[in-house]
């Protein structure tokens, strides 16, 4: 993992946090006007206290009824300014996770195959809610906290410099050393890289688990999840046996200054150098010193977790992201013109100064073995990665143009394999239908083959699993084929489309096909022989 500097860390944080500046601001200052109403507070209770003893002219009452005031306007602040802090962090934990979303989404290929599923699940929901976490509250109690403790250890200091020299001495603030930072980082990566692990392997589980009980390997695939649930104990244990060792030296010092404070205030009191008021006063400053010491030391495991969680994300976020740019929906489209087209993975070539023309009413067929480029060519044709030589063209009534990824509009395409999502069969159908630019439902489902779907309980209302959960592999496919031809673009890439379906739906879908396609480019990558000897040109890929 890249480790970027703690600067580097406050401006990425700082240009996460516009557009909250106002509202992060307002709760500072209102966080700010609480604590010097409980320091009022303290105040006030000393004097009602001597008051009480030794009764002066000003009344009692007043000094009472200005404690009940600080009491009750501090408590409506803390009130709004907890709900208002959580709001902002869930606000900019939920954008923060959407431009990670977006980055990955819009990731070049090559980089989308270097994460798993599972570690970017976990980076985007617990690493983005640390990263918010820490510019919505951690930051900004860590500042309040500081100005709380120098405010309590001024009055105290006003009231017995003795004593404020003291409860300091004892407060445990070695714990800020650079040992435990750099004890309590490493705990914290080695967690968070185990918690990817973990992720991964459950994601996998989930996804694949009628396959893993059809082979049979429930068990090795249990064992490895167990095994990382062991892993991922041992780390977290040492993690709570590391905190409870640093929590409970803090609170012996914390109760140590108590019992000072207490013992310092009696032998005062008794020797008539205090009054019961200002012991009183004493043992609330302490708890306002002693307290703010506590959260400062707290602060650092949450600091930690935050620099671990931003270079977790800031890597996430380091590749390259396609660009966004309007779609270009182009009219009339008469060719695709690929001109010695070359791209390699790493070192190997699976294309080589590939020729290939596609015209309107002109149906290819791609064919040859797994792993010689045929999807390669498909994800080219979409854009999703760039050749290394070579280029291809589109042309139009407007004349003609290099092809882009702001193209990518008028190409219908077809997955091979299962590719519906959860939702409504109606849902799946209008994913990227642009306006009126599409065909009628159920002309797409008869063209499709799919016209089962309006046999189904709901008919196209009705609701679909993951992946199609609920639909044979067939009928999926094919309902994801009406979905390609919903959109009506002028291109049509499929992928393996006859591969799920039986002999005389293949025939009949591919009929249906060619007749309704007899104006647009066909591109189909197959080892459906029948389905190729049918397309007037063949590319034999080999």
């Amino acid at each position: 993992m890249t480790h970027n500097n703690l600067k580097h860390h406050i401006r990425w944080a700082w240009s996460i946090s516009q557009g909250y500046r106002s509202k992060l601001l307002l709760y500072f200052v209102l966080e700010l006007l609480a604590i010097a109403l409980s320091l009022l507070f303290v105040y006030l209770s000393k004097k009602a206290v001597d008051m009480a003893i030794s009764p002066t002219d000003i009344p009692l009452r007043w000094t009472l009824i200005g404690i009940v005031a600080t009491v009750g306007v501090g408590l409506g602040i803390r009130a709004y300014t907890g709900w208002l802090n959580e709001r902002i962090k869930m606000m900019l934990t939920f954008e923060l996770q959407r431009n990670m979303l977006d980055a990955q989404m819009l990731s070049v290929w090559r980089l989308i195959k270097n994460w798993h599923t599972g570690d970017i699940q976990v980076r985007i929901q617990t690493d983005c809610e640390e990263v918010a976490n820490m510019i919505a509250k951690t930051l900004l109690s860590f500042i309040l906290t500081a100005i709380q403790l120098l405010a309590s250890m001024v009055f105290l200091w006003y009231m017995d410099p003795m004593l404020a020299l003291m409860i300091l001495a004892l407060s445990p603030l070695f714990l800020f050393s650079k040992i435990y930072f750099q004890k309590m980082r490493k705990l914290s990566q080695e967690v968070k890289g185990e918690e990817s692990n973990f992720s991964n392997i459950l994601q996998e589980n989930l996804r694949f688990r009628l396959l893993i009980r059809a082979m049979g390997i429930f068990p090795k695939r249990r064992k490895k999840l167990t095994d990382s649930q062991r892993d991922l104990f041992g780390l977290k244990m040492k993690q709570l046996n590391f905190s409870t060792y640093t929590q409970s030296v803090m609170k012996v010092s914390i109760n140590a200054g108590y019992l000072l404070t207490f013992i310092w205030g009696i032998y005062r009191l008794q020797s008539g150098q205090i009054s019961f008021g200002t012991m009183t006063a004493f043992l609330q400053l302490v708890a306002r010193i002693q307290t703010p010491i506590l959260a400062l030391i707290t602060f650092i495991p949450g600091f930690v977790r935050f620099r671990v969680a931003a270079d977790r994300l800031l890597e996430l976020k380091s590749g390259e992201i396609e660009s966004q740019m309007d779609q270009q929906r182009l009219r009339g489209i008469a060719a695709l013109e690929i001109q010695n087209l070359s791209f390699r993975y790493e070192d190997k070539w699976v294309l080589d100064h590939l020729n290939l023309s596609l015209r309107a009413g002109e149906p290819v067929a791609v064919v040859g073995p797994s792993g010689k480029g045929k999807t390669t060519l498909i994800r080219l044709l979409l854009a999703l990665i760039k050749a290394e030589k070579g280029q291809i063209l589109l042309t139009d009534r407007a004349g003609t143009r290099p092809l882009s990824a702001a193209h990518r509009i008028n190409f219908a395409y077809i997955p091979q394999g299962n590719s519906l999502f959860s939702g409504t069969i109606r849902e799946n159908l209008m994913l990227h239908v642009q306006k009126a630019e599409h065909i009628d439902i159920q002309k797409a489902l008869w063209v499709a083959c799919a016209e089962f779907v309006m046999e189904l309980p709901e008919g196209i209302d009705t609701v679909v699993g993951e992946s199609g959960m609920g639909l044979s592999e067939g009928q999926a496919q094919r309902i994801a084929i009406a979905r390609a031809l919903m959109h009506d673009g002028d291109i049509w890439l499929f992928d393996e489309v006859t591969s799920a379906l039986d002999r005389k739906t293949a025939d009949t879908l591919i009929h249906r096909l060619l007749d309704y396609g007899e104006n647009k480019l066909c591109l189909f990558v197959t080892h459906d022989l029948t389905l190729a000897n049918i397309c007037k040109q063949r590319l034999y890929l080999d």
